[in-house]
Protein backbone atom coordinates (compact mmCIF):
# COMPACT_ATOMS: atom_id res chain seq x y z
CA UNK A 1 0.00 0.00 0.00
CA UNK A 2 2.93 2.54 0.60
CA UNK A 3 4.32 2.44 -2.37
CA UNK A 4 0.72 3.10 -4.15
CA UNK A 5 0.44 6.00 -1.94
CA UNK A 6 3.90 7.55 -2.93
CA UNK A 7 2.68 6.81 -6.95
CA UNK A 8 -0.29 8.70 -6.01
CA UNK A 9 1.14 11.35 -4.86
CA UNK A 10 3.77 11.38 -7.78
CA UNK A 11 0.89 10.82 -10.06
CA UNK A 12 -0.94 14.43 -8.92
CA UNK A 13 2.03 16.62 -9.61
CA UNK A 14 2.50 14.87 -13.02
CA UNK A 15 -0.87 15.18 -14.64
CA UNK A 16 -4.22 15.14 -13.26
CA UNK A 17 -5.77 12.83 -15.99
CA UNK A 18 -4.11 10.88 -18.24
CA UNK A 19 -4.33 7.41 -20.49
CA UNK A 20 -2.89 3.93 -19.53
CA UNK A 21 -0.37 4.41 -22.87
CA UNK A 22 0.73 7.81 -21.15
CA UNK A 23 1.19 5.86 -17.60
CA UNK A 24 3.01 2.87 -19.20
CA UNK A 25 5.11 4.96 -21.76
CA UNK A 26 6.43 7.20 -18.36
CA UNK A 27 6.39 5.12 -15.52
CA UNK A 28 7.88 1.75 -15.50
CA UNK A 29 6.14 -1.34 -14.65
CA UNK A 30 5.56 -4.98 -15.40
CA UNK A 31 2.09 -4.92 -15.40
CA UNK A 32 1.21 -1.00 -15.75
CA UNK A 33 -2.99 -2.47 -16.38
CA UNK A 34 -2.82 -4.23 -12.86
CA UNK A 35 -1.15 -1.01 -11.36
CA UNK A 36 -3.76 1.35 -12.56
CA UNK A 37 -6.60 -1.13 -11.62
CA UNK A 38 -5.45 -1.44 -7.95
CA UNK A 39 -5.38 2.17 -7.90
CA UNK A 40 -8.95 2.53 -8.74
CA UNK A 41 -9.91 0.02 -6.63
CA UNK A 42 -8.58 1.26 -3.68
CA UNK A 43 -9.26 4.81 -4.58
CA UNK A 44 -6.46 7.00 -5.50
CA UNK A 45 -7.85 7.18 -8.78
CA UNK A 46 -10.91 7.25 -10.91
CA UNK A 47 -11.66 5.41 -14.34
CA UNK A 48 -13.10 8.40 -16.97
CA UNK A 49 -13.12 6.92 -19.53
CA UNK A 50 -11.66 3.37 -21.77
CA UNK A 51 -8.09 3.49 -20.72
CA UNK A 52 -8.34 6.90 -18.87
CA UNK A 53 -8.70 7.98 -15.41
CA UNK A 54 -8.39 10.85 -13.41
CA UNK A 55 -6.11 11.48 -9.95
CA UNK A 56 -8.22 11.43 -7.13
CA UNK A 57 -7.56 14.65 -4.88
CA UNK A 58 -6.54 14.05 -1.27
CA UNK A 59 -9.73 16.00 0.23
CA UNK A 60 -12.34 13.34 -2.15
CA UNK A 61 -9.75 10.07 -1.23
CA UNK A 62 -10.68 11.01 2.65
CA UNK A 63 -14.05 11.55 2.37
CA UNK A 64 -14.71 8.18 0.63
CA UNK A 65 -12.10 6.28 2.97
CA UNK A 66 -13.93 7.76 5.98
CA UNK A 67 -17.43 6.39 4.54
CA UNK A 68 -16.01 2.94 3.90
CA UNK A 69 -14.51 2.90 6.85
CA UNK A 70 -18.03 3.75 8.54
CA UNK A 71 -20.16 1.59 6.26
CA UNK A 72 -17.85 -1.82 7.78
CA UNK A 73 -18.12 0.11 11.39
CA UNK A 74 -22.06 0.37 11.00
CA UNK A 75 -21.95 -3.16 10.52
CA UNK A 76 -19.77 -4.29 13.42
CA UNK A 77 -22.76 -2.04 15.36
CA UNK A 78 -25.37 -4.18 13.93
CA UNK A 79 -27.32 -6.44 16.44
CA UNK A 80 -28.70 -8.70 13.55
CA UNK A 81 -26.86 -11.65 11.89
CA UNK A 82 -24.99 -11.70 8.76
CA UNK A 83 -22.04 -12.86 6.92
CA UNK A 84 -20.19 -10.90 4.26
CA UNK A 85 -19.32 -12.64 1.15
CA UNK A 86 -17.87 -12.54 -2.35
CA UNK A 87 -15.26 -9.94 -2.62
CA UNK A 88 -15.89 -8.55 0.78
CA UNK A 89 -14.85 -12.29 2.03
CA UNK A 90 -11.90 -11.27 0.22
CA UNK A 91 -11.48 -7.52 1.52
CA UNK A 92 -11.94 -8.85 4.95
CA UNK A 93 -9.92 -12.54 4.95
CA UNK A 94 -6.75 -10.38 3.58
CA UNK A 95 -7.36 -7.88 6.40
CA UNK A 96 -8.34 -5.09 3.79
CA UNK A 97 -5.19 -6.35 1.80
CA UNK A 98 -6.82 -6.93 -1.62
CA UNK A 99 -10.50 -4.64 -2.62
CA UNK A 100 -11.49 -6.07 -6.61
CA UNK A 101 -14.12 -4.01 -9.01
CA UNK A 102 -15.39 -1.36 -6.50
CA UNK A 103 -15.45 2.38 -5.49
CA UNK A 104 -16.35 5.38 -4.08
CA UNK A 105 -18.92 5.94 -6.82
CA UNK A 106 -20.40 2.70 -6.72
CA UNK A 107 -19.39 0.19 -3.65
CA UNK A 108 -21.89 -2.32 -2.82
CA UNK A 109 -21.17 -4.62 0.39
CA UNK A 110 -22.21 -7.95 -0.30
CA UNK A 111 -24.09 -9.36 2.69
CA UNK A 112 -25.39 -12.86 3.48
CA UNK A 113 -28.57 -12.87 5.60
CA UNK A 114 -31.16 -15.37 6.84
CA UNK A 115 -34.50 -15.24 5.29
CA UNK A 116 -36.24 -15.00 8.48
CA UNK A 117 -34.75 -11.73 9.14
CA UNK A 118 -35.01 -9.66 5.96
CA UNK A 119 -37.82 -7.61 7.49
CA UNK A 120 -35.77 -6.65 10.82
CA UNK A 121 -32.66 -5.99 8.30
CA UNK A 122 -35.02 -3.59 5.98
CA UNK A 123 -35.87 -1.40 8.93
CA UNK A 124 -32.98 -1.68 10.88
CA UNK A 125 -30.98 -0.01 7.16
CA UNK A 126 -34.18 1.99 6.44
CA UNK A 127 -34.18 3.79 9.72
CA UNK A 128 -30.93 4.52 9.89
CA UNK A 129 -31.18 6.31 6.10
CA UNK A 130 -28.78 3.40 4.86
CA UNK A 131 -29.08 2.36 0.98
CA UNK A 132 -29.89 -1.14 0.18
CA UNK A 133 -31.18 -3.66 -2.46
CA UNK A 134 -32.32 -6.81 -1.99
CA UNK A 135 -30.73 -9.99 -4.33
CA UNK A 136 -33.79 -11.41 -6.80
CA UNK A 137 -36.00 -8.13 -6.17
CA UNK A 138 -36.41 -5.21 -8.42
CA UNK A 139 -33.77 -2.54 -7.26
CA UNK A 140 -33.67 0.47 -8.58
CA UNK A 141 -29.60 1.96 -9.94
CA UNK A 142 -27.90 2.39 -6.99
CA UNK A 143 -24.91 4.75 -6.46
CA UNK A 144 -22.52 5.69 -3.68
CA UNK A 145 -22.15 2.68 -0.68
CA UNK A 146 -25.06 0.59 -0.40
CA UNK A 147 -25.60 -2.94 1.04
CA UNK A 148 -26.39 -5.84 -0.78
CA UNK A 149 -28.67 -8.23 0.59
CA UNK A 150 -27.98 -11.96 0.16
CA UNK A 151 -31.04 -14.07 1.82
CA UNK A 152 -30.77 -17.88 2.60
CA UNK A 153 -32.29 -20.14 4.53
CA UNK A 154 -29.36 -20.43 7.08
CA UNK A 155 -25.89 -18.72 7.31
CA UNK A 156 -22.35 -19.67 8.46
CA UNK A 157 -19.84 -17.39 9.68
CA UNK A 158 -16.64 -16.53 11.29
CA UNK A 159 -15.33 -13.16 13.30
CA UNK A 160 -12.58 -11.54 11.92
CA UNK A 161 -11.82 -7.99 13.47
CA UNK A 162 -15.12 -7.40 14.70
CA UNK A 163 -16.62 -8.23 11.14
CA UNK A 164 -19.21 -11.44 10.46
CA UNK A 165 -17.77 -12.97 7.27
CA UNK A 166 -18.56 -16.25 6.11
CA UNK A 167 -15.77 -19.17 6.41
CA UNK A 168 -12.65 -18.85 4.91
CA UNK A 169 -12.82 -21.84 2.98
CA UNK A 170 -16.06 -20.49 0.75
CA UNK A 171 -13.91 -17.06 0.37
CA UNK A 172 -11.37 -19.03 -1.33
CA UNK A 173 -13.87 -20.98 -3.63
CA UNK A 174 -14.98 -17.76 -4.31
CA UNK A 175 -11.60 -16.67 -5.54
CA UNK A 176 -11.13 -20.25 -7.28
CA UNK A 177 -14.29 -19.35 -9.48
CA UNK A 178 -13.15 -15.67 -11.02
CA UNK A 179 -8.73 -16.41 -11.16
CA UNK A 180 -8.23 -13.39 -13.24
CA UNK A 181 -9.70 -11.30 -10.77
CA UNK A 182 -8.45 -12.74 -7.40
CA UNK A 183 -5.34 -14.15 -8.60
CA UNK A 184 -3.30 -11.86 -5.66
CA UNK A 185 -5.96 -12.76 -3.26
CA UNK A 186 -5.52 -16.26 -3.43
CA UNK A 187 -1.58 -15.39 -2.80
CA UNK A 188 -2.33 -13.41 0.14
CA UNK A 189 -4.94 -15.87 1.56
CA UNK A 190 -2.45 -18.45 0.92
CA UNK A 191 0.95 -17.26 2.22
CA UNK A 192 -1.71 -15.79 5.32
CA UNK A 193 -3.10 -18.50 6.22
CA UNK A 194 -0.96 -21.43 5.02
CA UNK A 195 -3.75 -22.96 3.13
CA UNK A 196 -1.41 -25.06 0.41
CA UNK A 197 -2.66 -23.65 -2.94
CA UNK A 198 0.79 -23.32 -4.24
CA UNK A 199 0.70 -23.00 -8.21
CA UNK A 200 -2.31 -25.40 -8.27
CA UNK A 201 -4.87 -22.76 -7.34
CA UNK A 202 -4.85 -21.50 -11.47
CA UNK A 203 -5.51 -24.14 -12.15
CA UNK A 204 -8.02 -25.44 -10.03
CA UNK A 205 -9.61 -21.78 -10.80
CA UNK A 206 -10.17 -22.37 -14.54
CA UNK A 207 -11.76 -25.77 -13.83
CA UNK A 208 -13.77 -24.90 -10.71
Amino acid sequence: MSSYYELWTILGNWKSEFSSKDFASAFSSPDPRKVLSDMSNKGFLKRIGRGRYKVVDSASYARSRNNIDEAYDFLRRARLPYALTGADGVFVWTRGGYNANRFSGSYPIYTRIPKAEISNWERFLRETGKKYTIEGKPAETMYGIYYVLLPEDAIESRSVDGLSVEPLERTVEFCLREPYTYEPALEMLDKKYNLGLGANYETAGFTA
